[in-house]
């Protein structure tokens, strides 16, 4: 973000705040992170390139996994993307309370007769996989005098939800007669289990081919989302279903190895050293004295925790980038911060900017997750929603999420 300031704008900004104005409160976040929507950009493109002319529809559920509902759909919409997947049906209704008119998929059940009317008034697209959810959808549709459109599930071996495989076609058909409810789409999720994932497949496209000499036609079937995209093309049926892999991160090591696609990472956590002081020989840090000073050295704190999403794992053995230098965290990562070793760095002030995720080496994301006994996907997910996100395009700023309070 420093140098030359070259600025591209959204049609119009959703924090309404001009790209100068955007530039002065990061320069008074204590921790932000940054999203570079060329890279989402790209990825997307390289997903296109991979799958023609099948549609693409995002999974942007969990926060659009780290990196910010509102400006990833808007940004998307953009680029053509038309139809969006969510995992909350609070997720569906904040897209369509930011006045974003695209195609939303609901994958959070629903229990009262408010959410049901609710689905299908804001049309939104829920996934059924029970008759008597089915029939709710049905009585809601005749009650708000809209259609209910509805994706069935199909449980063809995961085992979490959905109808069984050998029972989906009797479903499907059976709900289709149901008034107001018009079913537009068939899909099913793979275990990532190979070879178990093509019989999977066959049983999907055997309940697909039972409708069809049934004479009925579902007009969307889709099934592969990160790991199938990378590993079985047979799997990209009517569209696809991108998580992880939009936002540049490979679904699994040997997906990386393989590397169908070249992806470029878009999120970068970052913070500003908070206090820069010396510690004595026996001085302690962090709860439960869990690093001791054994001679005298200098310290940073930076105020990021485990409550922002920064794995606590990496106590004690973590480290960030300050500038091109690596520090290692000594002590616990607390809620709010942590503290790292200043040991061979040189000159580091109060206010200085640190690289804690993303980039490449200590602090890339794949690195990060490993040394934290975790997985990229948790790291992410659970990057919490209250830190500020910046929205960059040719490396300035653009846009800033959620629209500052100050």
């Amino acid at each position: 973000m420093k140098g030359e300031r070259r600025y591209w704008m959204f049609k119009t900004s959703i924090s309404g705040l001009s790209p100068d104005e955007i530039w002065e409160r990061v320069q008074g976040f204590s921790s932000w992170i940054e999203v570079d929507l060329d890279s989402i950009g790209h990825n997307l493109s390289q997903i296109r390139e991979l799958v023609g002319d099948r549609g693409i529809i995002p999974v942007v559920k969990a926060n659009a996994y780290g990196h910010g509902l509102i400006p990833i759909v808007r940004f998307l919409m953009e680029e053509g993307v038309e139809t969006f997947l969510v995992a909350k049906l609070e997720e569906a209704l904040a897209i369509r309370g930011a006045g974003l008119k695209c195609g939303v998929l609901n994958m959070d059940p629903l229990f009262s007769d408010r959410q049901f009317r609710t689905v299908v008034s804001e049309e939104i697209a829920q996934t059924v996989f029970t008759l008597e959810a089915a029939e709710r959808l049905s009585r809601a549709a005749e009650e708000v005098g809209k259609p209910a459109r509805v994706h069935v599930k199909v449980d063809t071996g995961l085992g979490r939800v959905g109808v069984r495989y050998d029972r989906a076609a009797e479903f499907v058909k059976r709900i289709s007669g149901l008034p107001g409810l018009v079913v537009e789409g068939l899909f099913s999720t793979f275990t990532e289990a190979k070879p178990f994932d093509e019989v999977q497949l066959r049983r999907f496209l055997e309940v697909d081919a039972s409708l069809r000499r049934s004479g009925v036609e579902v007009p969307l079937r889709h099934m592969a989302s990160s790991d199938a995209l990378l590993s079985l093309p047979e799997a990209y049926l009517d569209a696809v279903r991108p998580g992880i892999i939009l936002y540049g991160y490979y679904p699994s090591e040997r997906a990386e190895e393989e590397r169908r696609v070249e992806l470029r990472p878009a999120l970068r956590l970052k913070a500003r050293v908070e206090l820069v002081k010396w510690l004595e020989a026996g001085d302690s840090v962090s709860y439960l004295r869990a690093y001791m000073a054994e001679r005298r050295m200098r310290v940073a704190t930076i105020h990021v925790g485990y409550s922002d999403g920064y794995p606590h794992t990496l106590s004690n053995k973590g480290s960030i980038l300050l500038g091109d230098r690596e520090a290692e965290i000594i002590g616990r990562v607390s809620a709010n911060h942590f503290v790292v070793s200043l040991d061979g760095l040189g000159d580091v002030e109060e206010g200085d900017e640190a690289l804690l995720l993303g980039g490449d080496g200590e602090t890339s994301l794949s690195r990060v997750a490993w040394k934290a006994g975790t997985s990229t996907y948790k790291v992410l997910i659970g990057l919490s929603p209250l830190l500020p996100r910046v929205y960059l395009k040719g490396g300035a700023p653009v846009d800033l999420w959620p629209p500052p309070l100050w």
